[in-house]
């Protein structure tokens, strides 16, 4: 049941960062600290969609590169198509000329998520939260490569973190109940 709900997850998570726009930063952006607040204040769903959406777009575009916008839109595409080979080689090259590109390299981590490359995933995973500690998608995936190794505590840690970044994670929030069950369940 956690790996069925963690695959639903895993797609959704993948539709709103991939659908997301290009603005005029990354994960530098000084906007994006107004938008972290603005997400603990809204409470309608439409309005924290809105928010979402708008950090995504930040963490997602190159200031003064279009090249890199237009590879990472290639990339993504890739990904979409289950190109995975390709949408990792591009987003490797975008780290090359970008290092400090969180969303290049939570891309990448997605990529290798998605081919079983987990050891690959969570390092890449542990630049980007180097990079952005507020990046409620790479958390997430830290949930999801924890679930599948078995580490459900560890699980359940990342989830926390990801919702108490963006506490409109209805997905994520179901997984904690999941994974809170569970582990009560393992305790008796």
């Amino acid at each position: 049941m956690l790996k069925h709900r963690a695959g639903r997850f895993i797609a959704a998570a993948l539709v709103v960062g991939l659908v997301a726009g290009h603005a005029a930063a990354d994960q530098r952006d000084p906007d994006l600290d107004g938008l972290f607040s603005e997400l603990q204040r809204v409470t309608s769903d439409a309005a924290a969609k809105d928010v979402v959406a708008e950090i995504w777009q930040r963490w997602t575009a190159f200031e003064d590169d279009p090249r890199a916008t237009s590879l990472m839109a290639i990339g993504v595409r890739q990904m979409n198509l289950g190109q995975l080979s390709n949408a990792e080689r591009i987003f490797t090259e975008i780290i090359s000329a970008h290092p400090t590109h969180a969303e290049a390299w939570n891309k990448r981590a997605t990529v290798r998520f998605m081919r079983g490359d987990d050891k690959g995933s969570r390092s890449d995973i542990a630049r980007v939260i180097d990079l952005e500690p507020r990046h409620f998608g790479a958390l997430s995936g830290l949930g999801m490569i924890n679930i599948r190794s078995g580490d459900l505590p560890a699980a359940l840690q990342a989830f926390e973190a990801a919702v108490r970044v963006n506490p409109h994670m209805d997905q994520a929030e179901a997984m904690i109940r999941e994974l809170r069950a569970t582990l009560r369940g393992r305790a008796l």
